[in-house]
Formats: C-alpha cells, structure tokens, sequence
C-alpha cells in the first residue's frame, strides 16, 4: 500500500514520466473516422457475371443472399443482393452504393462479410467463367482525417484458388 500523499507534494520521478509520456502521446494522436463505404461496380463484369450466373451448368448453387433464382437474376437486382447483405452488418444507413457504418466494428464487419461473398462458392464459379481481370467492383472508403477524403479500401486477396472479385 502506497503511504498517504499531501496535496501540496511534488510529483515523484515516476508520475514525472508517467506524465510526460501522456502528453507526447495525447499531442501526437490524430483519429480518422470512417463514415462510409462506396462501390464502384465495374459494370461490364457485372454483366458478364449475371449473364454467366443465369446459365444452368454452373454447379454451386446460388448463394442464400441472392433474392432471384438462376435464370432470373438481373443486374440490378444482383447489385442490390450484394448491398443488402453488406447492409446487414453495416450498422448503419444504406443506400444504393453506399454503406454508412456507425462503429470501427460494423466496418470491419463489411470487410468481413465483403471476403464471404468472394469465397462462396457459386460465385467463385460464375468468376472463374469471366476474364482474368475481371471484378465486380472497386470499393472505397470515405473518411474525415482532419479533412474530408477518400481512398480504396485495399481488401486483401482471398487466397488461391479463390479470384479477388472486390478491388
């Protein structure tokens, strides 16, 4: 047990440093907030990708998230499964590109759930049947750090075999 300090003592060499630790790291620290996540659909993959997927010799069948069956899937209700699935970790508003998530962890959850809808494995099959550059889309983030910005997301690759489908 520490013994009883006066309030009119010196601060010992310990809180010294103590304190001067805390001031270097609470001056240096700059927070970037994240307010937003937006797809740029590559729209001639998407069309590719659709007109692959309503095939019937794709083996996989079509991922739960998908609302229309094989042979009725369009492009924009293709588009708008994706959002919908992204916006159900999302946290927040959602819009027809774009992604408003509320907390670090409801970003890292569309991160997450972005790696499920490239791995499954219908999807995999309608991208292996696309050009080798192809993607679906370029995703970006929007942030305030200090000013307004916005850069690509840099998702990671699945690993092999698996084709990244979101740039």
């Amino acid at each position: 047990m520490e013994p009883m300090r006066r309030p009119d003592d010196l601060p010992t060499d310990y809180e010294r440093g103590i304190i001067k630790e805390s001031a270097l790291l609470s001056e240096s620290t700059v927070e970037s907030t994240v307010f937003g996540v937006t797809l740029l659909w590559n729209h001639k993959s998407v069309s590719n990708f659709v007109a692959v997927a309503n095939r019937n010799h794709i083996v996989s069948c079509p991922p739960v998230w998908m609302s229309q069956p094989q042979g009725q899937i369009t492009e924009q209700v293709f588009k708008s499964d994706i959002m919908t699935c992204l916006a159900e970790v999302a946290g927040g508003l959602a819009r027809h590109n774009d992604l408003a998530p509320n907390t670090i962890w409801h970003t890292l959850n569309i991160t997450k759930r972005f790696g499920q809808v490239e791995s499954d494995p219908f999807v995999q099959a309608c991208m292996a049947q696309l050009d080798t550059d192809a993607y679906l889309a370029d995703v970006l983030v929007r942030h305030e750090s200090p000013g307004f910005g916005i850069s690509p997301m840099n998702l990671q690759p699945p690993f092999p075999p698996h084709r990244q489908i979101f740039h």
